[in-house]
């Protein structure tokens, strides 16, 4: 029974590390997608305030003429 053991040892500290290595590389996925989702939510909410501005100003260039 121990000869078995030790011969499966070898594969399951593999899995094991395998399991903990996936487990870090997606915390640091899931960081990096949240980030990303920040700067992309930062622009867009830049960019309404650049639309609403060119619309005060076309309407203000309108009623000029």
């Amino acid at each position: 029974m121990s000869e078995l053991f030790a011969a499966w040892l070898p594969f399951i500290i593999l899995v094991v590390v395998f399991v903990v290595l996936s487990r870090l590389a997606q915390r640091s996925y899931k960081k990096h997608v949240d980030d990303v989702n920040a700067v992309n939510q930062a622009i867009v909410d830049t960019n309404r305030g650049m639309i609403a501005e060119l619309r005060e100003i076309k309407q203000i260039l309108k009623d000029r003429t």
